[in-house]
């Protein structure tokens, strides 16, 4: 695959099924329609759809406020988020100066460049882009990688000022991914839409995001999709015994895909995923390597 324009590292980024979710939207004549990432992230699967000129809009959600916040500078305030990133030293010093911003719970505690910065910091800077954890390297710089060596500032800002184009139809939002979702029910009605769920992974959630999902959280998912009118949906997940039973009743189609995370050339973790749909899914082609 081409290299995607995107300047986010995420954690269960599902850059593989771009391809995938692509075919799914042309063969039910979906290709141009309005496309919804609620659990927004990297938002890698919509922004490389919009890229490729297959969609006519894009909706993203994202209730973690440091992703919200960069997300809406690169679109809203580019060129002061630019300048913020020329700007700044990437050090360990600077990652200790940022992390206030994690402690930040409401979008009023702080200024929004600043929490915008803050995303895009840990992501790049923190171990596999997850911004909760802890700095490339450690807090005391002793590994071989430096706190730096995944945040190339020239292509990080030539990355952003190309996807700020696309400025005029990218919606971006804060907020509970299903409190959001039970909004656009109108929208879904006067509009062709799609959306595509990517929620906190079952098994390993709450290691790796800031906000994960308890059992109930991932029912009430269930329980929207079942009853939602006029959308169409797909959702990606590991593959485990309570999520399948979740959608074994609602009609759901279901495809079984292997992901190989990998970082530094080396297969960190290897496991069965699933895709779960109210549309025909075609068979997965073959197993995936994702690099962390």
């Amino acid at each position: 695959m081409p290299e995607t324009i995107n300047p986010l590292r995420y954690p269960g980024a599902k850059r593989s099924l771009v391809n995938y979710i692509d075919a799914l939207l042309d063969a039910n004549h979906l290709q141009g329609c309005t496309f919804f990432e609620p659990y927004a992230g990297s938002a890698v699967v919509g922004l490389e759809l919009l890229q490729r000129g297959h969609i006519g809009g894009l909706v993203l959600c994202e209730k973690d406020i440091l992703l919200y916040a960069f997300w809406e500078c690169v679109f809203r305030d580019t060129d002061a988020l630019c300048n913020k990133i020329q700007d700044t030293p990437i050090t360990i010093e600077t990652w200790q100066q940022q992390n206030q911003y994690r402690e930040v719970v409401s979008l009023d505690q702080a200024d929004l460049l600043d929490l915008a910065f803050a995303g895009l910091f840990f992501n790049r800077t923190n171990f596999s882009g997850i911004l909760k954890a802890n700095p490339i390297g450690g807090i005391n710089q002793t590994s071989r990688y430096g706190i730096d060596c995944r945040f190339n500032k020239a292509k990080i800002i030539e990355i952003i000022l190309r996807l700020s184009a696309y400025r005029d139809v990218i919606e971006v939002n804060c907020n509970d991914a299903l409190q959001f979702m039970r909004t656009q029910n109108a929208r879904f009605l006067r509009q062709n839409c799609f959306a595509y769920f990517d929620p906190p992974y079952y098994e390993k959630g709450s290691e790796i995001y800031r906000h994960y999902y308890t059992n109930q959280d991932h029912i009430a998912l269930a329980h929207y999709v079942r009853d939602v009118h006029r959308l169409d949906w797909i959702i990606s997940y590991d593959d485990a015994p309570f999520i399948c039973g979740l959608y074994s009743n609602t009609g759901a189609q279901y495809q079984p895909f292997f992901l190989d995370y990998t970082c530094a050339s080396k297969v960190r973790t290897q496991g069965q995923e699933l895709l779960i749909s109210n549309l025909p899914l075609p068979p997965f082609p073959a197993r995936i390597v994702e690099s962390c």
